[in-house]
């Protein structure tokens, strides 16, 4: 008899929480030089208002990283207790075949013989304790301080630079980006583990509601420090009453919208809070551009507002890329890209939304004929988003295709033809299920340079797979099915992700991918059946496979053909949809590797 104890699921908590508490160390000097930067020029009840908040938001992120640092203890102990249990359950179990033959014997030699023989047994074959290892409870325990963000009292003025404020806002909103994502992949990993791990008992589990909260402090901070910047800057300078900066330090949001956008949330959760508000189209076009961009990175609200929302982010990104540039955050991040790439890519992903409206109209009966924008907004110094050709709130069966490594928004057109092909050849193969097809662009893929190491694939597929469970906590109905697709490194990334999803996928296929890594193991992804396909004539993805394990080898994975076919072509390299003459790719719509993964899409299997 075992334990309830998923080694891999601890082993998960273990490094998630140890990597997100030295991230929240190593961001300690960019926020104090931030800080410092905003305080000169500054002076006031509200610098003072200023500094106390910034040595509470100090002194939380220590606690919080201490918080994590013992937590990781606790599961290592955890996982020492477990092996013990095992070790002394399956010892147990040992002696007790051997004692059985051992009884059956006593029998024969009859009641004389029976005390030596016990004796005997005792002393060269003593039972193994029958105590059970009992687990040290483990204790998640964190929550932060409120911050005082009024002055205090009637009758002071305040002065400022508008300008420090803001790229204080910035700094800050760009870190604690990067914070919201050591957030979700550790509210993932405990959530694997405490439904996973049922043979550890809990005592307290507070941490991550309240690393969230202390997220939504920070965001509520930098929201705070922008308005009161606007105050000034709309003043020309100078010193303001304190009684008007309360004012206009104020959140005028509805206190429902402000619980919306607490990123402790799961996608449930904001499914249940988005549904309570009942907004309209135009209720999401009215909202103040910083809350929209906030909406946008909602995983768990319907993808047609989603659509909305986000349409209306890049409209404004469109119009003034250096001022979107600057409120994302790009401006003051380290390794982010520059505002002339970013101007590009934002120019080509409303070029590709704009192929998408028009490729629509052209779909098939039952799909619905819209394309939809699910996403825009920045992840790790780059601006990333996604599209669904096809309704993502009604049909019955989804494909979510993860690009690879140097993809970036500049692809955003190719990535929507090779989508829309995609459907309508999965579509040919059943003439019942409506269809969406979704690229996405949800992380920042890494340079050539970086492919052997994991970090992109970690910190995509936390973002991956929240955006797959908010698929199904925004619909209606649950989709008859969910695909998953990776090339190259971005099936990399959805075996990260897929190991975080709290409703599993009912196929996952690889194609070129770069592997897996050694702790990948089927029995750790939440996929109902797994396919892996790679073409002869594919000889790159082989070099981003140092260190990893080719799914192909991989026990329990479906092997397809990428070669030539009877009607179809072998791929001719690594490319998801090259459009140059005489180039195949996997997903063009001559390869025999397209048409496989169409049939798999549409009915569970290759071609």
């Amino acid at each position: 008899m075992g334990i309830e104890f998923d080694e891999a699921a601890a082993a998960r908590l273990v490094a998630c929480a140890t990597e997100a508490a030295l991230a929240l160390r190593g961001s300690a000097l960019p926020r104090r030089g931030a800080a410092e930067a905003a305080l000169r020029d500054f002076a006031g009840g509200y610098a003072r208002c200023f500094e106390a908040a910034r040595v509470i938001e100090s002194g939380d992120r220590v606690r919080l990283a201490a918080a994590l640092d013992d937590l990781a203890d606790q599961v290592r102990i955890a996982r020492h207790q477990a092996d013990q249990e095992r070790r002394r359950l399956a010892d147990h179990a040992a002696w007790r075949a051997r004692t059985a033959p051992r009884e059956h014997a006593l029998v024969g030699v009859g009641a004389v013989w029976e005390p030596v023989l016990d004796v005997s047994a005792a002393v060269f074959d003593p039972e193994p304790s029958d105590a059970p290892v009992r687990p040290t409870p483990v204790s998640a325990a964190f929550r932060p301080r409120r911050r005082a963000r009024i002055a205090g009292h009637s009758g002071g003025r305040s002065s400022a630079d508008p300008e420090h404020l803001r790229r204080f806002t910035a700094t800050t909103r760009a870190l604690d980006g990067a914070m919201e994502q050591d957030l979700v992949r550790v509210r993932n990993a405990w959530s694997g583990f405490t439904s996973r791990c049922g043979w550890v008992p809990i005592d307290v589990a507070t941490l991550p509601l309240g690393f969230g909260e202390l997220l939504a402090e920070n965001e509520e901070d930098a929201g705070w420090a922008e308005r009161i910047a606007d105050a000034f800057a709309a003043a020309g300078g100078g010193t303001l009453a304190d009684a008007v900066l309360d004012a206009a330090g104020s959140s005028t949001l509805p206190h429902a919208v402000e619980r919306l956008l607490d990123p402790s949330l799961t996608p449930a959760q904001v499914a249940e809070r988005w549904r309570a508000l009942g907004f309209t189209a135009d209720d999401l076009r009215a909202l103040p551009l910083t809350t929209q961009i906030r909406v946008a990175a909602l995983d768990g609200i319907p993808a047609a507002s989603r659509d909305v929302v986000s349409r209306a982010v890049l409209a404004a990104a469109l119009r003034d890329p250096g001022r979107l540039y600057r409120v994302f955050g790009l401006a003051y991040t380290y390794g982010a890209v520059s505002l002339e790439d970013f101007t590009e890519q934002v120019q080509a992903l409303a070029a590709g939304l704009r192929q998408a409206d028009q490729l629509a109209p052209d779909l098939d009966t039952p799909s619905d004929t819209v394309a939809q924008l699910v996403g825009f907004g920045v992840a790790n110094g780059a601006p990333v988003a996604a599209i669904s050709v096809g309704n993502l709130n009604t049909a019955t069966n989804l494909t979510v295709n993860v690009p690879g490594a140097t993809t970036t928004l500049d692809s955003s057109g190719q990535k929507v033809r090779a989508a829309s092909a995609l459907l309508r050849a999965a579509a040919r193969k059943s003439g019942t299920d409506s269809f969406a097809v979704v690229s996405w662009f949800g992380y920042r893929a890494p340079a050539f340079a970086e492919v052997p190491a994991q970090q992109r694939a970690a910190a995509g597929g936390a973002t991956l797979a929240s955006f797959l469970d908010g698929i199904h906590d925004s619909r209606g109905t649950t989709p008859r099915s969910l695909s998953v697709l990776g090339h190259s490194y971005g099936s990399t990334t959805a075996a990260e992700a897929l190991e975080q999803v709290r409703y599993p996928v009912d196929t996952f296929v690889t194609y070129g991918s770069v592997g897996f890594t050694e702790a990948t193991k089927p029995e750790h992804l939440r996929a109902r059946h797994v396919f892996a396909t790679e073409g002869e004539a594919d000889h790159t993805a082989i070099w981003g496979r140092i260190g990893r394990t080719d799914p192909r080898d991989v026990p329990g994975v479906q092997v397809f053909s990428s070669e030539a076919a009877a009607g179809t072509l072998a791929v001719t390299g690594h490319d998801m949809f090259p459009e140059r003459d005489g180039q195949v790719g996997y997903l063009s719509p001559d390869a025999t590797a397209q048409q496989n993964i169409a049939s798999i899409i549409a009915t569970g299997a290759p071609r």
